[in-house]
């Protein structure tokens, strides 16, 4: 239906209470029965569909029809909303015409009575209109802002479900993961747990020992830790911890104290780890003595070469020294242990001073090796030996061990004093040919001590200081009758003795070598450059001389020596490529030369590890002086670089030092100077132990 029909009540005026009181009542009214409504003023303002109590307020004022054609209401108290009353199109309307003649057509009831819906009241009576406002509209984007690019939604994966899931999104709910706060044992057996205190319910009623929780642990920032770490450091009370052993106090001693233990106690004997007196006796006296540790100290940082790949390993094994404070703690050390020595001893019949004998006599010691391991070239080697020579005779050590290591320590290096030491009227002898031990020297250590060899060596160089006197003074002949007797009786002392050692010790081999190597210094003694075989009468044990060797043969009284042999007038001059001759003394004799070749292969046979290379520097010098081939010199030269090796003594230095010199005075001829190897020492101002 085009056209809405309007309701117009008659009791327009009326407030609504009122009309529906007056139609609550038991009477009715009695609509009358117009076939038509007409609203032809207000038909495009109304809507089809139900009336409203607002719609039906508001329009009553605007109508102007009059009561009398509008039908009338009839509203019971028993009408209800649910009966219904329809209106038809009449027959004859068409759908062309216009929407104000269409005719309205009313079923009435049963009762012919129209039914009207009951009406609501409005909660405000005072409601306008006017105060109703639009509400704002959605804006929309424009289209020509591209500025925002719409995020493009990504398509699921897989075919789309026929009835898509409706999510279900809870905005308020928040998923709780797994709990890690349990005890320790239902944590590991991945059971739920009660988290009891102090022991988890569940682990009781399951008959298991609950390990407890673990500590709750608060996050903390880097700067929160630090914080606390410094708090805690301060609030600590402060500790000292006062060094184990007396002098080892820096990382620098404990470099000091690791390389005497493990590497310089063993190179300065042949006993090996298991027997060696300057870890067992030393070693334990230092622990308790202050003095003797600065010295042991001292003496292990001097010997520390920080230019080799042992020194250099030192230095970057150890991040907390430098090789500064290495050399500043070694000084330290050598001062605190001079002063130690130097203070006075005391009365000796103390007790007291008796015990601190030992420990003396052990830093003497000490610091005799010093010079050795800086190869001291001042002669300070010899102030320390006659400080012993001076306390041994007024106040020995009471430990007997001790004396006897100390005796044949300090003698061996008196008596090898004797091959540099050149004499002088204002420094006193140190070697005496009738030195006698104290006590037997047992167990041996050393070669030439408790056997008596080097009483030999001695009394050999008393005869060479006698030539050298005669040579000085120009006396004819040089090598008096005296001299030579005493020789020859040296010669048969040396032939007669024979080295003790265990089957398999080095030191046997040694002992050969140190026998030549005395028959060498013999020999070369009494045959001074400048003597001549037929103005000197020889003993007659003299021609009997022969190489020691166990490999070396007699030689026949009819072989020729190379000075008797004939020579020819006619020279074949030297090829271009052949090594140039070699020069020898007059009147030289070549047993020398085979001495000096089976020394040689003594000296080869060792290997550089074997712990006799202590005890073959002084064979080294004194056979060098002998080698006149350049074959020989080279041979001597490996010798003493090994034992260089081996040791780690810078006194193997001063030793090539001064054979380099000799050898360079054979190629110049000066066999006056190459005799006197003491006095090409001294111009060379070099003063050293060669032991």
């Amino acid at each position: 239906m085009d056209c809405p029909l309007a309701l117009v009540t008659d009791d327009g005026d009326m407030p609504w209470s009122d009309s529906h009181s007056m139609a609550s009542e038991g009477t009715s009214a009695v609509m009358p029965t117009s076939p038509l409504w007409v609203n032809p003023v207000h038909a495009n303002r109304m809507d089809t569909g139900q009336l409203s109590p607002i719609s039906t307020e508001l329009d009553m004022s605007a109508v102007c029809v009059a009561a009398s054609s509008v039908p009338t209401m009839i509203h019971s108290a028993t009408s209800s909303c649910a009966e219904s009353w329809s209106t038809s199109y009449s027959e004859g309307a068409e759908p062309g015409e216009d929407s104000d003649e269409h005719d309205v057509s009313w079923e009435k009831n049963s009762d012919d009575v129209l039914t009207v819906p009951k009406i609501e009241p409005l909660e405000d009576d005072g409601f306008q209109m006017d105060d109703v406002k639009e509400a704002p509209r959605t804006p929309v984007p424009d289209p020509k802002d591209a500025s925002a690019p719409q995020a493009k939604l990504k398509r699921p994966r897989g075919r789309p479900r026929k009835h898509p899931l409706t999510p279900q999104v809870a905005a308020n709910k928040i998923a709780k993961g797994r709990s890690k706060t349990g005890c320790i044992t239902c944590r590991r057996r991945k059971k739920k747990c009660d988290e009891a205190k102090p022991r988890c319910l569940n682990c009781e009623k399951n008959a298991v020992v609950c390990e407890g929780y673990h500590e709750k642990t608060i996050w903390k920032s880097g700067r929160e830790r630090a914080e606390e770490e410094r708090q805690k450091r301060h609030s600590l009370p402060h500790i000292t911890l006062q060094p184990i052993f007396q002098g080892v106090e820096t990382p620098e001693d404990m470099v000091f104290l690791n390389h005497y233990i493990s590497h310089l106690s063993g190179v300065l004997t042949v006993e090996g780890l298991h027997k060696n007196a300057f870890k067992d006796m030393l070693l334990q006296m230092a622990v308790e003595h202050r003095g003797l540790m600065h010295s042991i100290l001292s003496v292990a940082s001097r010997h520390i070469d920080y230019d080799t790949p042992y020194g250099l390993k030192i230095l970057s094994s150890n991040t907390k020294i430098t090789l500064a404070s290495l050399l500043h703690r070694s000084q330290f050390h050598h001062n605190a242990a001079m002063e130690k020595l130097c203070e006075p001893v005391g009365n000796e019949s103390d007790p007291k001073n008796k015990t601190s004998l030992s420990p003396r006599y052990g830093q003497m010691l000490c610091l005799l090796l010093q010079t050795l391991a800086e190869g001291n070239p001042n002669g300070e080697h010899r102030v320390h030996l006659q400080a012993y020579k001076n306390l041994i005779q007024q106040s020995p050590p009471p430990d007997n061990a001790l004396l006897i290591f100390i005796t044949e320590f300090f003698q061996y290096r008196v008596f090898a004093d004797e091959l540099i030491r050149y004499p002088d009227l204002h420094i006193p002898r140190l070697a005496t040919e009738d030195w006698e031990p104290w006590l037997e020297i047992q167990p041996a250590r050393l070669i030439g001590i408790a056997d008596g060899l080097f009483h030999y060596l001695a009394q050999i160089t008393t005869i060479r200081n006698d030539i050298r006197a005669n040579m000085a003074a120009e006396v004819d002949p040089v090598v008096d009758y005296n001299s030579l007797y005493r020789a020859a009786e040296i010669d048969t002392a040396i032939r007669e003795w024979t080295p003790h050692w265990p089957p398999g010790d080095s030191r046997d081999r040694v002992g050969l070598l140190y026998k030549q190597m005395m028959w060498v210094y013999l020999f070369r003694t009494i045959y001074p450059p400048s003597s001549s075989t037929s103005s000197t009468q020889i003993p007659q044990a003299t021609p009997s001389i022969i190489p020691l060797s166990p490999t070396s043969q007699p030689h026949s009284a009819h072989t020729p020596l190379s000075s008797e042999r004939p020579t020819s007038s006619h020279t074949t001059p030297p090829r271009a490529d052949s090594p140039p001759p070699i020069r020898y003394p007059p009147h030289h004799d070549h047993r020398i030369t085979l001495a000096v070749d089976e020394s040689l292969a003594i000296l080869d046979s060792f290997k550089p590890s074997d712990p006799v290379q202590t005890l073959l520097l002084v064979p080294c010098l004194v056979i060098g002086c002998a080698c006149f081939a350049p074959t020989q010199r080279e041979r001597v030269r490996n010798a003493v670089r090994t034992v260089r090796g081996y040791t780690g003594l810078r006194n193997c230095d001063r030793v090539g030092e001064v054979l380099e010199e000799v050898w360079r005075l054979m190629e110049r001829g000066d066999w006056a100077r190459v005799w006197d190897w003491q006095g090409v020492a001294r111009s060379m101002g070099l003063d050293f132990s060669c032991a």
